[in-house]
């Protein structure tokens, strides 16, 4: 029997956010997801895994690798199966002759099967467009995260706080220089010691600050902004949080500070604007044009580099750091249950970077703010 709605997931939950929204496991080693047509659901998995599966997993059944390795009929000359011969005879057991795999399917492991008599097509788009609807469980995990975010995001700030301005320009702090180096390693240890795991945290300043993704390195400058970009995976549920923050120690120019400005008012602007059935292509470009009109246009500067706001206002957040619908110049629609970042920055090579993020989950008549830490520029 054809099972042309049946899909197919062979990876490992650490990595791939469809498995582990598929299955609620997380496991470091690749195994097997199947749901049929009728929606029933299956894991396939080593002896090493399967109590804690059948304990943890959220799947109707969960199967032993060894056993259906005994219930193959052509292993009689002691050679141990191929694992792709294993899963099609899984799969014929289960009556499934064609299934929907994720774009990331194992290209080899697709070919054999194949060559086995199973169909295989990659869906199209998300393989569970579900997730960007994210269930109050789901909010709530990401809200802990945002949390643990948080105690991150202020443990940097407050060490950059605590700092003395030296004559050289730079930020000192114990008697030695205050780099980006030392902010990220404390950021990160809180995070840690919180039970998330941080990964490419930004701590970037002076001209460094221009470049969104810089992570920062080096002494850290006076009168300069700094962004702090946190967004660690928290251990236990798998679910992401996502924070910004620009802060001065000493005296920024006028230019910096109104540019900070600008960008905590277009924030605004957008958590006016983000609700249901609203365009994430309208409010990108209605949050652009008040930069712009605010003295801080988009575009190539001088030397030819990238300047103003030329990056999207936000993303999904869930169980990967960037995920469905996105806030920018791609049209998408805005839908109660998305939870989105919601980041205006503008970028200058002479000036550094001014960036915010706070996340929200879009409610029936708007959205509400995720994000439990103040705003606050120049640090004392």
């Amino acid at each position: 029997m054809t099972d042309e709605n049946a899909r197919l997931i062979y990876a490992d939950s650490e990595r791939s956010a469809d498995m582990l929204y598929a299955t609620g496991l997380f496991a470091p080693d690749p195994y097997l997801f199947l749901q049929q047509a009728d929606g029933r659901t299956h894991i396939v998995t080593s002896a090493l895994e399967i109590d804690r599966t059948r304990r943890v997993a959220t799947v109707d059944e969960v199967h032993d690798w060894d056993d259906i390795r005994k219930s193959f009929d052509g292993d009689r000359n002691g050679k141990s199966a191929a694992q792709s011969t294993l899963i099609a005879h899984f799969l014929n057991e289960k009556g499934v002759e064609s299934v929907q795999v994720p774009q990331d399917f194992p290209l080899d492991l697709g070919d054999r099967l194949r060559r086995l008599g199973i169909s295989l097509a990659a869906k199209k788009g998300t393989f569970w467009p579900q997730r960007a609807l994210k269930s109050a469980q789901e909010v709530a995990h990401i809200e802990e995260a945002l949390r643990i975010t948080g105690q991150g995001m202020m443990a940097g700030i407050t060490m950059i706080s605590a700092s003395t301005i030296a004559a050289d320009g730079m930020l000192h702090l114990d008697g030695a220089v205050l780099t980006s180096e030392r902010v990220r390693a404390e950021i990160n240890a809180t995070l840690i010691r919180a039970g998330a795991l941080p990964a490419h945290t930004i701590v970037a300043g002076g001209e460094q600050a221009s470049d969104p993704h810089e992570v920062g390195h080096g002494p850290l400058r006076a009168h300069w902004p700094v962004i702090l970009d946190v967004f660690p995976r928290v251990e236990k549920s798998g679910y992401f949080g996502d924070m910004t923050r620009t802060v001065v120690r000493g005296n920024p120019s006028e230019r910096v500070r109104v540019a900070w400005e600008t960008v905590k008012k277009a924030q605004e602007r957008a958590f006016e604007r983000v609700r249901p059935g609203a365009s994430g292509k309208e409010i990108h470009q209605e949050l652009t044009d008040l930069m712009t009109e605010a003295g801080y246009p988009t575009g190539p500067t001088k030397d030819g580099r990238q300047g103003g706001f030329f990056h999207g206002t936000g993303h999904g957040l869930g169980l990967e750091i960037h995920e469905a619908p996105r806030i920018s110049r791609v049209d998408q629609t805005l839908k109660e249950g998305h939870v989105v970042t919601v980041e205006p920055g503008l970028y200058y090579p002479d000036m550094g970077g001014v960036r915010l993020e706070d996340v929200v989950v879009i409610t029936r008549d708007g959205c509400r703010n995720l994000t439990d830490v103040p705003k606050f520029f120049v640090v004392p």
